[in-house]
């Protein structure tokens, strides 16, 4: 029976087939041997332009490529806030991952920006997000004007998230105003925001971390002389 092993080299992948038999044990390979190079970079967008999955070739600094990388950093950075969560034993943790995947299809919908045929984002997972809010919420003493992002590393994460969120907001507005994407996924984030300001405050209660409040200072009346 033939079977295939693929050997990682940094970025390169190395291929060979060998047999097996029930007496013998697959060979040691050497990536310098009889191999086949299986690239995993394929030097298109070396120009400085991307393809959208509905094959528009654009500018690597086009609205929708940094809509798409706002998400990605979003995505990233919810993935460390939820092992920060997880080190932490924190009961959230599966509603970040759920986010996660909403967000990826957030970035999908916007790489088919203006596709007739491009699926919505379900009103559903929105009144899920008010759904947790309202939940936690109840946990919590009323929120002062302003909370100094910290109260731990969990907490401070989501906080970091949350100013990622906002920001992903602000670069798809265009593109839900020129009816490239679905309104829906605008709500969405708008929602998200508030749920990881109200779990990082969560976050910093399960830690047993004190929140720092900013109390600003009254204004000063400049008398005249």
């Amino acid at each position: 029976m033939v079977f295939k092993r693929l050997i990682s080299t940094g970025n390169i992948y190395f291929k060979r087939s060998y047999c097996k038999s029930a007496q013998t044990a697959p060979p040691s390979i050497s990536p310098a041997e009889n191999t086949e190079i299986i690239e995993t970079f394929s030097r298109n967008g070396d120009d400085g332009s991307s393809k959208t999955l509905t094959g528009q070739i654009l500018p690597k600094d086009h609205k929708i490529f940094n809509a798409i990388g706002s998400t990605e950093e979003l995505l990233s950075y919810i993935g460390i806030a939820r092992e920060h969560a997880q080190e932490g034993e924190h009961e959230y943790c599966d509603k970040l991952k759920r986010i996660q995947t909403v967000i990826i299809d957030i970035s999908t919908a916007i790489s088919r920006c203006g596709d007739k045929n491009q699926k919505s984002i379900s009103s559903t997972h929105t009144k899920e997000l008010e759904d947790w809010i309202h939940h936690y919420s109840k946990q919590l003493p009323p929120p002062e004007r302003y909370i100094i992002p910290g109260g731990g590393i969990a907490a401070a994460s989501l906080h970091v998230a949350r100013a990622i969120c906002r920001k992903t907001e602000r670069v798809i507005v265009p593109l839900v105003q020129e009816d490239c994407l679905h309104k829906e996924a605008l709500i969405y984030l708008n929602r998200l925001s508030d749920f990881l300001f109200t779990v990082s405050r969560i976050a910093a209660k399960l830690d047993k971390r004190t929140e720092s409040i900013y109390i600003p200072k009254p204004d000063e009346k400049i008398q005249a002389q």
